[in-house]
């Protein structure tokens, strides 16, 4: 028989256990808008890959520059002086106790201020905090996590050269990492859905190649790599991080053609162009500058997906998914004519670039699917709802 106090306060442990989790989300401020629901909604619309998070078992709440969670007039006005990561943080902090998680999902600039709250915490009453990241080995980050840590759950590092400093240069305990391989969306980037544009590919004469991204791309080897040799590489990214400045002043910020070798276009595409593009190129280059985790492992997976191998820089980060001559190949940073060799040799082997390209789209399916990065992460997040509420019990 149910007494008196449990009829009168339902969220004891026995209704909280029938109740979906509630999750607190936690999002980078550069993302919105659009919202996040709207390219949700966009994913379900076969316009773009799916967003992932919402097919995660909770009930959860996004925190946004909307400030659903219901701050005050007064608290609005103060975060509006703030710093959006820092009023994001405050504001996580503030509504904590009406979750049984929060997930942070990159967001370094809020989830870290947070953790080191949340660490000043006796840690049986913490709400759990579990942080999704790729890169926190640059300085400032990787101060803050030494001193943040305590108060994360579990760190979720993909890139395995990021668990490896936590590990062994911020003295993290290897039970707070876990590291789930990176995911694509191997249903929006399906070859069959671009059999058209593939069709088209092979009627154009010459071979075609592309590449893709902005972070640490190193656009200017490769340009130098495709100068002169009239192989036809249509490269969809920007001009930003790691770009040469002459290259840059030369191309133009939002792409112009100017100055680029014969053959070679430059501007950015929507997903479903990414996908056709794709499609149309024999295989994928992608050229990086080095650094200790997998810049481009995006660009990557979809190239995989679409059954096609990909050339790329080898950098200490980039150490997860290809294999060397089974779905891809590498070649050492910076240099134009290694990378030009291995252009025109795969060019020449298109029976070669096939082969790697079906190994590629399995790995794709049954290593960075979809439905196994969801189950990773609920495990995670499973775990850490319940230490929330052992930890509430005691």
């Amino acid at each position: 028989m149910t007494d008196s106090s449990e009829r009168a306060h339902p969220t004891t442990e026995r209704t909280r256990a029938k109740r979906r989790p509630r999750v607190l989300v936690m999002v980078s401020a550069g993302w919105f808008p659009p919202y996040l629901e709207e390219v949700a909604e966009q994913g379900r619309a076969g316009e773009r890959p799916k967003v992932w998070l919402y097919d995660l078992p909770y009930e959860m709440t996004v925190l946004d520059q909307r400030f659903v969670t219901g701050p005050s007039k007064l608290r609005r006005a103060v975060y509006r002086k703030l710093p959006l990561p820092l009023a994001f943080a405050a504001e996580a902090f503030r509504v904590r106790r009406n979750y049984d998680a929060i997930f942070a999902w990159g967001a370094e600039a809020s989830s870290l201020p947070l953790a080191l709250a949340l660490r000043c915490i006796r840690p049986g009453k913490r709400t759990p905090l579990v942080a999704l990241y790729s890169w926190m080995s640059t300085g400032n980050k990787a101060r803050l996590l030494r001193l943040a840590w305590p108060g994360i759950r579990t760190l979720v590092l993909p890139p395995s050269a990021q668990a490896e400093f936590a590990r062994k240069r911020l003295k993290i305990p290897a039970e707070r990492i876990v590291t789930p391989k990176w995911v694509v969306d191997t249903d929006f980037f399906d070859p069959e859905l671009a059999k058209a544009a593939e069709e088209d590919g092979r009627n154009q004469g010459t071979a075609m190649i592309c590449s893709a991204g902005r972070e640490m791309r190193d656009f200017a080897t490769l340009i130098a790599a495709l100068d002169g040799t009239g192989v036809r590489c249509h490269i969809a990214g920007s001009l930003v991080a790691g770009m040469d400045d002459r290259w840059r002043a030369e191309l133009g910020d939002r792409g112009e053609r100017v100055g680029l070798p014969e053959g070679v276009t430059f501007g950015p595409l929507t997903p479903i162009e990414m996908r056709d593009l794709y499609a149309r190129a024999r295989f994928v280059v992608l050229p990086l500058h080095p650094s200790d985790t997998d810049h481009g492992i995006s660009c990557m997976l979809e190239a995989f997906a679409m059954r096609r191998p990909v050339i790329c820089t080898r950098i200490d980060g980039q150490r997860d998914a290809l294999v060397e001559g089974v779905n891809g190949l590498f070649v050492a940073p910076h240099d134009a004519a290694a990378l030009r060799a291995e252009i025109l040799e795969l060019i020449a082997d298109p029976e070669r670039a096939a082969k790697m390209g079906r190994e590629a789209r399995r790995l794709a399916e049954t290593e960075f699917g979809m439905t196994r990065w969801v189950a990773a992460l609920t495990g995670v997040l499973d775990a850490a709802v319940a230490s929330g509420r052992d930890g509430a019990r005691s």
